[in-house]
């Protein structure tokens, strides 16, 4: 059955940034699905992943948004299989909310957007966006939408920490946390990869004409803890598509192009300086363990998956106990699959029953 949505924009005449700095004429960009309830009280709201998007599930088209980066990636909603009648998160049940980020690329302010104060694009002279301003952003918006509390706030990969710290920012508003291949902290690793990637995205300052040059090699750092090793040879097959001139003594196995090919495509829809945004914001996120106790009014589920070596299980683990140690309602459920990270976004059905339990 197709999915019934409604894409639309929020605005907020300004907006006070987590540094103190003012944002003005600021847009958001988001999708509903389904009905709100009249006691405003059957709402899920679903933060998307570092490069996701507001378009959550059914079919898109590039004339529909045509000021955005675009790929046929974008035609179907990235949780097309988990959201929709019937589905797992069935909208003729609940009024879903997914937002694209501030600071995003996909129709919400952001580094590409104009700077009234200037009449051009912000580029690098865009703030410094934390998570919080996006969830602070997004409760503006769901009150305007009319929403007097969340059925459940749900979040997989990074947009599990914003729906972590969303909770513990409004837990009077939350009944159900659902943290999916996530944690509550950066890992040493986390750090690390966002520095490199950060590092590369710079040097676009001194060569600007190559910067998507450097947003592909960026995404080729991340990708390759996105999915397992198992999965990667199951796609990498056959002859590479680049000839060893492109890197002398490079590119000659299946491996290799699979990469470049991944950092290829995901120039196509998404920005450099959006990309630096989202990654400078994870880079400084951080929680107050002590204010974990705020949830304790809410039902927190949390799911790891066996094969992710970007929020690896060992981490949620650490996360259990710190809800645990607050005495914190929390079931721990872990995946059995190889397709590593994206396992959220590949196989619903592993999801189903966990899920289900809480929605």
């Amino acid at each position: 059955m197709k999915v019934q949505n409604k894409t639309s924009k929020f605005y907020i005449p300004q907006f006070k940034l987590d540094s103190g700095e003012l944002l003005e004429n600021v847009e958001i960009a988001y999708t509903t699905y389904g009905t709100l309830s009249e006691d405003g009280d059957n709402a899920v709201l679903i933060f998307h992943a570092l490069t996701g998007s507001h378009m959550l599930a059914g079919n898109y088209s590039q004339e529909e948004n045509p000021e955005i980066p675009w790929n046929d990636e974008l035609e179907i909603g990235w949780w097309n299989e988990f959201v929709g009648e019937n589905k797992l998160i069935d909208t003729k049940k609940y009024f879903v909310v997914c937002a694209n980020y501030l600071g995003g690329c996909y129709g919400s302010t952001g580094p590409n957007s104009i700077d009234n104060k200037t009449g051009l694009k912000y580029g690098e002279n865009f703030p410094n966006i934390s998570f919080k301003d996006i969830e602070i952003s997004q409760k503006q918006l769901l009150d305007d939408l009319g929403v007097k509390s969340l059925k459940a706030v749900i979040g997989p990969s990074i947009g599990g920490l914003m729906a972590l710290e969303f909770s513990l920012l409004y837990p009077e508003f939350v009944e159900n946390l659902i943290s999916i291949s996530s944690g509550y902290q950066l890992s040493t690793i986390q750090l690390l990869h966002n520095l490199e990637q950060a590092y590369v995205l710079n040097l676009a300052k001194d060569s600007p004409e190559r910067k998507n040059e450097y947003l592909s090699l960026a995404r080729m750092i991340a990708h390759k803890t996105y999915i397992s090793l198992e999965l990667l040879a199951s796609r990498a097959k056959g002859e590479s598509k680049y000839g060893e001139d492109i890197i002398n003594g490079f590119l000659s196995t299946s491996q290799e192009s699979y990469m470049m090919h991944q950092g290829e495509k995901f120039i196509e829809r998404f920005t450099h300086e959006s990309y630096n945004s989202i990654i400078k914001g994870w880079q400084n996120f951080s929680i107050d363990e002590e204010k974990i106790e705020r949830l304790k009014d809410i039902k927190v589920l949390v799911v790891s998956v066996d094969s992710d070596v970007c929020f690896y299980p060992e981490e949620q683990s650490e996360f259990i106990k710190l809800l645990e140690a607050n005495q914190i309602n929390v079931t721990h459920k872990t995946i059995s699959s190889t397709k590593g990270h994206d396992c959220f976004l590949l196989e619903p059905d592993l999801f189903e029953k966990e899920l289900g339990k809480f929605i």
